[in-house]
């Protein structure tokens, strides 16, 4: 398990959709886009949850590692999706700003 740090607040979900989240924030800033992800997670009270992170190029994202927690959300489609959008943003072409 990994928490996301976001501003002030940090969520628990597991290591893949962290890392996959830092990833994807980190090919959205080289593109210089933004998106929304609704990432599953735990809450302090062990309940599968979801939290809403705006990615974007000004907006630092922390992941670090937590406890281990066999009773984590799951989140196999979640870090399908959000691979495939990596990817998309990879290969697309650089992004430019209107004249």
């Amino acid at each position: 398990m990994k928490h996301i740090v976001y501003g002030l607040t940090a969520v628990l979900t597991t290591d893949e959709a962290a890392d996959a989240v830092l990833d994807y924030a980190a090919a959205l800033a080289h593109a210089g886009l933004t998106d929304v992800v609704a990432v599953p997670t735990v809450d302090t009270f062990g309940t599968e949850t979801t939290t809403a992170f705006l990615l974007a190029p000004a907006l630092g994202v922390l992941v670090e590692d937590a406890p281990d927690d066999p009773l984590g959300p799951d989140t196999a489609a979640f870090v399908s999706e959000i691979t495939w959008r990596t990817h998309a943003v990879r290969s697309a072409p650089p992004h430019r700003p209107p004249a």
